[in-house]
């Protein structure tokens, strides 16, 4: 299993550090550390006690951006030097090893250009915002069986209310629906948030009379990090039924061109080309 260490510098870069021997051996009480393992799936922050709040700083964004690139079935630990867990005891034990992530290195924003003066009125609305007419179904509103009602948050009671609208979610039947979708050419599924849960997709290697064999399962995220997080790179795709959200998977690019668009098809239009299918094959 692959056990990476990177180093974060002051102007935010982050520096791979390689070992022959133990990793705690490197480990500076000066310096903050993010170290990858793949074994535990976890993205460590090492925050030595020495340490700046700077580095303790990019480091909190570094770790995460890490974790991007390793995936987001890996979790993010962040560990004061003195308060390390058994794992990462063992971990910091070994050498470090191969392993996909890569140095960060910080890009430097241009400054802002000011905007060119204009006249003053262009900025208002100078008719005001307009309204829709008494009784015009606006965007098929009136003909949807489930609405949006209004702010979900109005004060300390309001969530109450809606969490025991809440309705059971069917983990089973929701797969069984995104297994019968395809998922299009150069991409792959890697998480799926199901109600309050997320869910990633594993590679387990198993070895049968000499020859590894390799199948992809769906895990349970256990811990998931604290925080808000960008999908870079990834492509989030909905499963909506009955005006109700059943899944959110995020697919990520696995071979072909990063700007090309997923071609969206309604269900209409799946239904009316696997009956063009089902015609042609007679």
């Amino acid at each position: 299993m692959g056990t990476q260490v990177f180093k974060i510098k002051p102007d935010g870069n982050t520096e791979e550090n390689k070992t022959e021997g133990p990793i705690k051996d490197i480990l500076k009480t000066a310096e903050c550390y993010v170290i990858v393992s793949d074994e535990y799936r976890k993205v460590y922050l090492w925050k030595g006690i020495e340490s700046n709040v700077r580095s303790k700083f990019i480091g909190a964004k570094r770790s995460q951006d890490i974790r991007g690139q390793v995936g987001m079935h890996f979790g993010v630990v962040p560990l004061d030097e003195g308060e390390e867990d058994p794992d990462f005891i063992k971990l910091i034990g070994g050498k470090t090893e191969g392993g996909i992530a890569k140095e960060i290195k910080a890009e430097e924003k241009p400054a802002a250009k000011a905007a060119p003066a204009g006249h003053p009125l262009r900025e208002k609305n100078v008719f005001g915002t307009p309204k829709p007419a008494a009784g015009m179904n606006i965007a098929g509103s009136r003909d949807r069986a489930t609405q949006n009602t209004g702010p979900l948050y109005t004060g300390q009671e309001s969530f109450s209310t809606l969490m025991q609208d809440e309705t059971h979610v069917d983990f089973n039947e929701i797969m069984q629906k995104l297994e019968a979708i395809k998922i299009p050419d150069g991409f792959e599924r890697e998480l799926i948030i199901i109600g309050n849960h997320a869910y990633s997709v594993v590679e387990r290697v198993q070895t049968f009379l000499g020859k590894k064999q390799v199948s992809k399962e769906i895990s349970k995220v256990g811990a998931i990090p604290e925080g808000v997080f960008f999908a870079e790179d990834y492509s989030p795709r909905i499963l909506s039924e009955n005006g109700k959200i059943l899944a959110i998977e995020f697919l990520k690019r696995t071979s072909g061109p990063m700007d090309v668009k997923v071609e969206y098809k309604s269900k209409k239009e799946i239904l009316k080309n696997q009956i063009k299918t089902q015609l042609e094959g007679k």
